[in-house]
């Protein structure tokens, strides 16, 4: 008599789909591409597969997925995806309210007070981005300003956390 033990000493197979590491855009829905699980004796385990995930799409920094699976006989696997969750959109910036245009684009035009030949601007634009509550906003003169009778042209410029940087010109 002989006793034939046959055994499942191998672990399954894991294959992520997709990249890894994977790049996505702050702000942005995130589905995961997914994985598939198979193995030698029990055939495919992708039913069976689960994923645990730290994905903040909301926020600029380095996640991980892990998969897992076991087979029948007890045998387990795991894959890791990295997610890399970065910011490449510029802020968007909302002029202040002009009260004259020219054939050129919207200025401000400034009316000399009965008192001299200067008016006083004081209007900063405002900026937004879509993953930096607060970025920053500059102007390239230093508001509240005196301003010669005539046009001037005023530039903002706003970066968000991650250097992305947009400039505009009222």
């Amino acid at each position: 008599v002989r006793t034939v033990n046959v055994v499942d000493t191998t672990k399954p197979a894991i294959a992520i789909t997709g990249a890894s590491p994977l790049t996505h855009e702050c702000a942005t829905a995130f589905t995961d591409p997914g994985a598939t699980a198979s193995d030698t004796c029990a055939g495919s385990l992708t039913a069976g597969l689960t994923a645990v995930s730290t994905v903040n799409p909301n926020a600029v920094g380095s996640y991980t997925i892990t998969y897992s699976v076991a087979d029948p006989s007890g045998n387990q696997q795991t894959a890791v995806r990295t997610v890399n969750v970065v910011d490449t959109t510029k802020p968007a910036i909302t002029l202040p309210a002009t009260n004259d245009t020219d054939a050129t684009g919207p200025y401000v035009k400034l009316i000399a007070a009965a008192t001299g030949c200067q008016a006083t601007f004081s209007a900063m634009a405002t900026a937004s981005d879509t993953c930096d509550a607060a970025p920053s906003m500059a102007s390239s003169i230093p508001l509240p300003a005196s301003l010669p009778i005539g046009t001037t042209l005023i530039t903002y410029t706003s970066v968000d956390a991650s250097g992305n940087t947009s400039s505009a010109t009222l």
